[in-house]
């Protein structure tokens, strides 16, 4: 196992960092022009319970929030710097609703799609009881801003000029998933004729655990079919979460899969229809949760996963046999100096050099979450 700091010499660099909001759930990826994009959840910054030594004495923040909105930054030196002034508000707060957990993709045309869902929020009991079996319902509780809530859909953003400007977002829905569906780790997968995959999880009434499933379009995101399940438990133990889907370049698709019931242990599946039929699922020596995958030059796929166990940080392994198993003997830490649970959701990209950058969210001693990355070499972490 290679320690972080260690051999490796871990290049650890800010991304994004602000004062009057906590940022958490990026996403990374290149555009055709070579730029960097990142995309993340912002909450804001709130008062914290003055309670000396805990970890939110200073300040908190709530992952659902009516204040929250999505943003991004970009790097121009292929991830080397990422310059504050290239901040860019994709998804406005409203103060109505709970805008949460986007993901962000370019297709081959050139635009630039970020998926992400909504909440409704601050209902009252009548509104609630309308919305009881029907739509996932979050009740009242002091750990969030906006009340009691509940699922109101999925969402489409869209950019015609790489990233600088966003359209309204767009709801739209996946059949017989409408009780509950939230976003994957990755966005829109582009298949070679067209076709949008996207991973999704969630249920289809009250009494079900989550599955994880793709939806396709082949309209652009116009209409979404029918789902088609990748993961699911029909003894109703394990539910399966926020699921990433990367396409191989021999055209197999892959996932690795956070799970509830499973000890914090993550499965995987396969598909080589396009992701009509899934096949393989199996439990991983993975440790953690969620994942990302990427295919490497060298052919290798690197599984990237936040780790909330102590040492809480950020992990990576990497498969030589395209996903059937993971070199646990060389599993990397690349961080290890997490102060609680509340950190992780990371996601890679490989450099133009060839070194990694994974990106995460994590925080130091003033409480607030920001966005941070790791440079790092695939070669050190395999010698």
């Amino acid at each position: 196992m290679q320690e972080a700091g260690g051999t490796l010499n871990f290049k650890h660099i800010i991304i994004h960092k602000g004062t009057d909001h906590h940022s958490a759930f990026p996403e990374i990826i290149r555009l055709q022009n070579g730029e960097l994009l990142t995309l993340f959840r912002q909450a804001p910054v709130r008062p914290g319970n003055g309670i000396a030594g805990d970890t939110y004495e200073a300040a908190t923040h709530y992952h659902k929030d009516t204040s929250s909105r999505g943003a991004l930054v970009r790097s121009l030196d292929d991830g080397e710097t990422w310059d504050p002034s290239t901040f860019v508000i994709v998804d406005p707060a409203d103060g109505k609703q709970d805008h949460n957990m986007g993901m962000i993709a370019q297709v081959s045309s050139g635009e630039i799609l970020v998926n992400n869902i909504r909440l409704f929020a601050d209902l009252d009991e009548e509104a609630a009881e309308e919305f009881e079996g029907k739509r996932t319902l979050f009740p009242y509780a002091t750990n969030r801003a906006g009340g009691t809530m509940a699922f109101d859909s999925l969402y489409l953003i869209r950019s015609s000029d790489n990233g600088h400007t966003w359209g309204a977002p767009q709801p739209f829905g996946v059949e017989t998933m409408d009780y509950w569906s939230h976003t994957g780790q990755t966005g829109v997968v582009e298949l070679p004729d067209g076709t949008w995959l996207t991973p999704f999880h969630g249920s289809t009434h009250p009494d079900e655990t989550d599955r994880s499933f793709i939806a396709r379009s082949s309209d652009g995101g116009q209409t979404w079919g029918q789902a088609t399940t990748v993961a699911y438990d029909p003894e109703q133990r394990i539910s399966f979460h926020e699921p990433p889907l990367l396409r191989l370049s021999n055209g197999r698709l892959l996932t690795v899969i956070r799970t509830a019931g499973a000890d914090d242990y993550m499965y995987q599946a396969f598909s080589t229809d396009d992701g009509w039929t899934w096949q393989g699922l199996k439990r991983t020596q993975i440790h953690g949760h969620p994942s990302h995958l990427i295919e490497l030059q060298s052919g290798r796929i690197l599984c990237t996963y936040g780790h909330r166990h102590d040492p809480m940080g950020i992990r990576a392994v990497f498969s030589d046999d395209q996903g059937e198993t993971w070199d646990m003997d060389h599993m990397v830490v690349i961080r290890d100096d997490g102060m609680d649970r509340d950190l992780g959701y990371p996601a890679s990209i490989q450099m133009k050099d060839g070194r990694i950058l994974s990106t995460y969210y994590i925080h130091g001693e003033d409480g607030i979450r920001y966005i941070g990355g790791s440079i790092w070499s695939e070669e050190k972490a395999l010698a």
